[in-house]
């Protein structure tokens, strides 16, 4: 993921965690970054991904994670 999209390791670890339905705040506690911070690196990676919203990401990451597991 990290390498198809150009992600840092901060918002790699932010889409894990938001792809696996938890909520911002939830996810920006878990990192110990302020909801803030989490809020900026989302936008990072939705502009990284083009995505818009995190269905859109959800799903996109489940996509990647099927194709992997397939090759």
């Amino acid at each position: 993921m990290r390498t198809c999209f150009g992600l840092t390791p901060a918002e790699a670890r932010l889409a894990r965690l938001v792809s696996s339905g938890a909520e911002l705040k939830a996810v920006a506690d878990d990192l110990g970054v302020t909801y803030e911070t989490a809020r900026n690196q989302l936008k990072a990676v939705f502009a990284k991904t083009e995505t818009h919203r995190q269905p859109e990401l959800v799903a996109l990451l489940a996509r990647i994670a099927s194709t992997a597991q397939t090759e």
